[in-house]
């Protein structure tokens, strides 16, 4: 719990190093699922042996490859321990980690466990907007697009998605097929919901809003279809509606509040085919390209779409990649071009990073994995109508979208991922009678 509260907020606002909470979580539940027979029975890992199959080959494949083509096999093999290795244990821990509480704790059922997760992860949102009313009150405006518990507004944006997600499952699935899994009250839940939307015009990311809108629709696509089969089309199309509503509001917020939105295009033309000499690239001395209206290109608008070209571009000229490396794209840039300007640390896009490192096979041994989850969530969710599988189904799919507008696999966006992706994944995997309360209507 201690550990799902801290896990965003960086090691030096910390009393101690979050690796700590880690490490002592991998530990102790891997210990004791291994010597501990009735635990591991509770666990039907043959329906996980897919996923487990496919992390165990790309594992080994990340390290080999990275042994062959990694400019500096030292730097690899850190990089690999931390920002891979590490998240596959936090995997495995998660797929075991219901199991082994509920041996100890039988009162500690997969939806309490999950519920408590939940609220901890929330925490930090909560401490959000409790300093952001403090500083209204100190300074008498709102502090727009500041954060002070976390590094930078990406990362709040992606842990605000990541529990809206989960909260817009829960609450969209006891209005349309009366089921949950969450053992909060519906009121309380509502609270957080708006809070989170509340957070998220504050924080004041464009792709984060888009990420929510897109967990509002998809969510209710999903569960709207299967109650159309039993009518009570006037009910789907009233929630349907307060979905618009809210999902127009996120979005004039969005767009009044940041005017990238204005000059969009013509900065995305802009920077497609921007130098290397231009400050996508040099921060500290590179010109700025003027866009179709002659005015100087936004960086986020401009630089993105740049980025996103030579990022592929970059991926197909090195199939194989470089091996495990936290700043991948810098280092090719300046190795291909001989330039030791370009400051850039990465491209911004997960996906594209995930290549420049493992190369192509990389990148399809990271969607056979995650296809693995998806196909798990699905199976569980629509032939046992769980609605744990239906939160690894709308997890997997809302993290893949974001590997493909931001750099998420690394770090703790990876770590806390591939934790509830397994943790999921081992509720759904309990044996009949040891996931109590997964459906309660």
């Amino acid at each position: 719990m201690a550990l799902c509260f801290v896990w965003p907020i960086p090691n030096n606002l910390l009393l101690f190093h979050r690796n700590g909470f880690i490490y002592l979580a991998i530990l102790l539940a891997l210990g004791l699922f291994a010597r501990t027979p009735p635990i591991r029975a509770m666990l039907n890992l043959r329906q996980a042996k897919p996923a487990l199959l496919i992390l165990l080959v790309l594992t080994l494949f990340i390290l080999v490859n990275g042994l062959i083509f990694a400019p500096d096999i030292k730097e690899m093999l850190d990089y690999w321990d931390g920002q891979w290795l590490r998240p596959v244990l936090l995997f495995c821990c998660g797929l075991v980690l219901s199991p082994v509480i509920q041996a100890q704790y039988p009162s500690v059922t997969a939806d309490r466990l999950f519920t408590a997760i939940v609220l901890c992860f929330w925490g930090v949102i909560c401490v959000h907007l409790l300093d952001t009313a403090w500083l209204y009150w100190r300074d008498g405006v709102i502090h727009w697009g500041e954060t002070r518990i976390v590094f930078n507004r990406t990362r709040m944006s992606f842990q605000i998605n990541m529990i809206t997600g989960f909260l817009i499952a829960e609450l969209l699935a006891r209005a349309l097929i009366h089921q949950r899994f969450l053992t909060l009250k519906t009121p309380f839940l509502a609270f957080m919901l708006l809070a989170n939307l509340a957070c998220t015009a504050l924080v004041d990311t464009r792709w984060g809003t888009i990420g929510l809108v897109g967990s509002l629709f998809s969510t209710f696509i999903l569960l709207g279809l299967h109650k159309m089969r039993r009518g009570n089309i006037a009910r789907i199309g009233a929630i349907f509606v307060a979905l618009l509503i809210a999902a127009i509001a996120l979005g004039v917020a969005s767009w009044k509040t940041d005017p990238r939105w204005q000059s969009l295009k013509s900065d995305a033309e802009t920077g497609w085919n921007a130098p290397f000499t231009s400050y996508c690239y040099n921060r500290t001395t590179g010109t700025v390209p003027l866009n179709q209206e002659g005015q100087p290109m936004d960086h986020s608008n401009g630089c993105r779409a740049s980025f996103f070209h030579q990022g592929w571009e970059i991926v197909a000229k090195h199939p194989f990649g470089i091996g495990p490396r936290k700043e991948a794209f810098r280092y090719i840039l300046r190795r291909d071009t001989h330039d030791n300007r370009i400051n850039i640390p990465h491209s911004h896009y997960g996906l594209i990073e995930f290549g420049l490192q493992n190369g192509v096979l990389g990148i399809a041994g990271w969607l056979a994995l995650l296809l693995a989850c998806w196909y798990t969530g699905w199976r569980h969710y629509r032939h046992d109508k769980t609605m744990p599988g239906l939160f690894l189904l709308l997890f997997t799919i809302g993290f893949f979208s974001r590997t493909m507008v931001d750099h998420n696999l690394k770090d703790h966006y990876l770590e806390q991922y591939m934790m509830l992706t397994g943790l999921l994944m081992g509720i759904c995997c309990l044996r009949s009678g040891s996931s109590r309360a997964q459906n309660r209507p």
